[in-house]
């Protein structure tokens, strides 16, 4: 062969290997064949990672545990929730498919479950809504009862999420809850449901007040926002009350959408991301409530876009913020899909456009106000429904109108 072709085709090898080693890499990571990555110019990440001492654990398994027919699909999934656990990070965690399918699901505001949404207080996991007409409210459930396991799985150590993501599952199918009510231990069986979550509910008091409920930010929670102003800004309607109380979070560009409609310039948060580089998230300049009178209510189960919107609000001066500390979520997770799974990790950290960092503090209302229980809540999406006994609500009116 003559020496500029054999050049040539040494050169197509080389190019041919670095493509397939990079397609090896991106498929099969670190766990293809030892031939296949000497012949791909495989390069693991460099890392202290133990991938002997992990092969070494699953091979143990493999030949020693008392059962001979261990599921390698379960161990896998056990080993990355493991690694991700290890992270010390409560909002980093890795999902299976259908787990991660559950996720996106719920963000478009349609899943299968039971009606009710929950909440950490401490080390329980307590139901914190019920949703009329659904499993949930069928078979009694309250809110305040402590779930203590789900399909005979004690919830010790759960976070709010590892609840849902066992309580929901496919319609038709059964879940069984071990409660308790104020000491009384209670089984219940319930079969999961399409739910269909609203996004925003709102209600005109007074011929005055717009009342906007957000309950959390997903895809629909923009579109559905800006109608309910379209519709209800009208005429002697141009004072609003903005509850975020149990709003769990979300998208933050849903969250910039809303800001946007109350802050015609500026920035609405500040995301900062490894290594501290900057990300500005600025307002889109088109709103419909830009000199509207605001009031907006918190409460201790608002998180995450819940208080990107309220921070912003907040230093922009746009609104009065009513109610009790927020949770205080001051970071964001974005989804990396894997070849079995996804991890949800956490990527930056957000402050309020005066760079406030709210992470683990929460953000303290302009007015405290506190109420005897969470069924006191004034419920937009109930028939009949009353704010009679909502502390919280009564004071915004109050603040707003005065």
């Amino acid at each position: 062969m003559p020496p500029a072709r054999r050049t040539a085709t040494l050169i197509v090898v080389a190019i041919a290997a670095f493509y397939l080693g990079s397609v090896t890499q991106f498929h099969w990571g670190g766990f293809a064949p030892a031939w296949v990555k000497a012949a791909m110019f495989y390069q693991p990440p460099k890392t202290d990672l133990d991938y002997a001492g992990l092969s070494e654990v699953f091979t143990t398994i493999h030949d020693h545990y008392i059962d001979p027919n261990t599921n390698g699909v379960k161990l896998t999934e056990g080993a990355a929730s493991g690694m991700v656990s290890a992270l010390g990070d409560q909002f980093s965690r890795y999902l299976t498919p259908d787990q991660y399918k559950s996720n996106q699901t719920f963000l478009s505001g349609t899943f299968a479950g039971i009606g009710a949404s929950v909440l950490q207080k401490g080390d329980q996991i307590q139901l914190a809504s019920i949703m009329p007409g659904t499993p949930s409210e069928k078979a009694g459930l309250k809110v305040g009862d402590v779930i203590l396991a789900v399909d005979g799985q004690s919830t010790k150590g759960w976070t709010a999420d590892d609840a849902v993501n066992r309580i929901r599952g496919k319609a038709g199918t059964q879940v069984k809850l071990k409660l308790d009510r104020a000491g009384q231990t209670l089984e219940i069986e319930l079969v999961r449901e399409i739910i269909t979550v609203p996004s925003v509910a709102s209600h005109v008091f007074d011929n005055r007040v717009l009342y906007v409920r957000v309950f959390e930010f997903g895809d629909r929670t923009a579109s559905e926002f800006d109608q309910s102003l379209k519709d209800n800004l009208k005429g002697s309607v141009n004072l609003i009350v903005l509850d975020l109380r149990d709003n769990p979070g979300g998208f933050v560009d849903a969250a910039n959408d809303v800001i946007s409609e109350f802050v015609q310039s500026g920035s609405s948060t500040i995301l900062v991301s490894r290594g501290g580089k900057e990300e500005v998230k600025t307002v889109t300049g088109s709103g419909r409530a830009f000199n509207n009178r605001l009031v907006v209510l918190l409460n201790e189960n608002s998180a995450s876009a819940a208080e990107i919107t309220a921070g912003a609000l907040k230093d922009h001066g746009r609104g009065t913020l009513v109610g009790v500390k927020s949770f205080g979520k001051g970071s964001v997770q974005e989804d990396f899909p894997l070849r079995d799974g996804d991890l949800h990790l956490t990527i930056a950290h957000w402050l309020t456009p005066n760079r406030h960092s709210i992470d683990k503090t929460g953000i303290t209302p302009d007015r405290t106000v506190t109420i005897a229980k969470a069924t006191d809540e004034y419920a937009v999406d109930q028939n009949p429904n009353s704010f009679a006994q909502d502390t919280q609500l009564s004071a915004a009116l109050a603040l707003v109108q005065g």
